[in-house]
């Protein structure tokens, strides 16, 4: 195995990530076009169906969890993989983080030195590569390269006890920057503000907001389909996680991926607002919003020459079943209700962070034991760059085997003039 490693798009059709699976067979799609339409009608394209393979798993008892990436000045594009290890019964044993890194813009890559943490989330300031770590629902730390992820310093905890996320959208206002994470396991969410003037390896440049719970689910938001244990389910309860933070326009939000009744209601989030005066930091729930693939992990990029924010998200076919697959879709393992398909990856654009118009798809996979998930994005000159999650001959469409990497070419060319027009008076 080696890790320097492109596929083709004659090549992808071959390999079954389009064709579907062995587990599912030939039938799954019966032509080799990934996004197809009706026999007779002119089907369309995916954006950045290619891709090169990032990392992969070392061996069938591990799966790639949600990875990271960020842009280095020079142009090095850095990955942090997380690889996690099953013991029985689905319960994981070992962690680590993969780190990988490019210096072709993404066709090829090699190997940096693993880590020994559960999570990592990379980012650049002043030119220098920082990280936060984390050991799951036990600490948050933050460590920091100097050469390009070869080497890097000893963790500097920022938060100790229950807190999670992986890479999500980061915020900068004025000299703070802004991250939130999950706390109290998936129930609470809190935003982590660093003052960029300062040494952010010093804890004390750091600080952290009230904690906000989830809500509930309000009436009317599920037909309550799928009652815990009514599917080889992921979680059992309605719940948010994976928080973004986006500035609009000096407003700052948090945007979050909420999961309500097992998937069979997509394409929901949740909105919360940011208040801070420089020394305390209030969060408030605001309200549930539709985002599309609002049930699964989105990632948002704002970018300054279009003044628009881009968002990568995978959409859903059939969330609440109309199809009745779910005998079958249990007898592959499928893991989740039938909203929980990760197959699709899509890219939006839009003004506010809310409102979104649909640019392409991204990529696409047959099989509903595949998917292209948990994308985290970047900017590189006329380019949108992203990384995904990506199942490809892994055993569920969550445990995914690969980190592949995609390049969306000329990507502002996807966008239609949204800004309105006002004439004076």
């Amino acid at each position: 195995m080696t890790d320097k490693e492109t596929l083709t798009r004659r090549q992808l059709i071959g390999s079954g990530l389009v064709l579907g699976s062995s587990a599912v067979g030939a039938s799954a799609l019966t032509t080799a076009n990934p996004c197809y339409a009706r026999e007779g009608s002119r089907s369309a394209q995916p954006l950045a169906q290619d891709y090169s393979i990032a990392a992969r798993v070392p061996d069938k008892d591990a799966f790639m969890h949600d990875p990271g990436m960020t842009i280095l000045p020079g142009g090095r594009i850095v990955v942090a993989a997380p690889c996690w290890k099953f013991g029985r019964n689905r319960s994981v044993q070992s962690w680590e983080v993969l780190l990988r890194s490019s210096s072709d813009g993404g066709r090829t890559w090699g190997p940096l030195g693993p880590l020994q943490y559960s999570d990592a989330v990379p980012f650049v300031h002043e030119g220098k590569l920082y990280m936060f770590v984390l050991n799951r629902w036990k600490m948050v730390a933050l460590v920091r390269s100097d050469d390009g992820g070869e080497t890097w310093t000893k963790p500097v905890t920022l938060l100790e006890g229950n807190y999670w996320n992986c890479q999500t959208t980061m915020a900068r206002r004025g000299d703070q920057l802004y991250w939130a994470m999950n706390s109290n396991g998936y129930t609470g969410v809190v935003v982590i503000a660093g003052d960029l003037s300062k040494d952010l390896m010093d804890p004390r440049s750091w600080r952290t907001s009230s904690e906000v719970k989830y809500p509930g689910t309000p009436g009317g938001l599920t037909r309550k389909m799928y009652p815990k244990g009514s599917w080889w389910g992921e979680w059992g309860s309605d719940l948010w996680l994976e928080p973004n933070v986006v500035n609009v326009n000096g407003q700052l939000r948090v945007l979050l991926r909420v999961v309500m009744d097992e998937y069979a209601t997509s394409s929901l989030g949740a909105v919360c607002d940011l208040e801070d005066d420089g020394e305390q930091m209030e969060l408030n729930f605001t309200q549930f919003y539709p985002i599309p693939g609002g049930q699964h992990k989105f990632f948002i990029v704002y970018d300054e020459p279009s003044r628009l924010f881009w968002m990568v998200a995978n959409l859903v076919t059939d969330s609440q079943d109309s199809q009745d697959n779910k005998r079958r879709l249990s007898t592959m393992r499928y893991l989740g209700g039938a909203g929980n398909e990760r197959r699709i990856l899509m890219l939006f654009y839009g003004i506010d962070a809310l409102n979104w118009f649909q640019a392409g798809c991204v990529a696409m996979a047959a099989s509903p034991l595949q998917s292209f998930m948990y994308p985290s994005a970047a900017i590189d000159g006329d380019d949108l760059v992203l990384i995904s999650r990506t199942s490809k001959d892994a055993p569920n469409q969550h445990d995914a085997d690969l980190v592949t990497f995609h390049r969306v070419r000329n990507f502002r060319s996807l966008a239609l003039d949204l800004y309105p027009k006002f004439q004076d008076p």
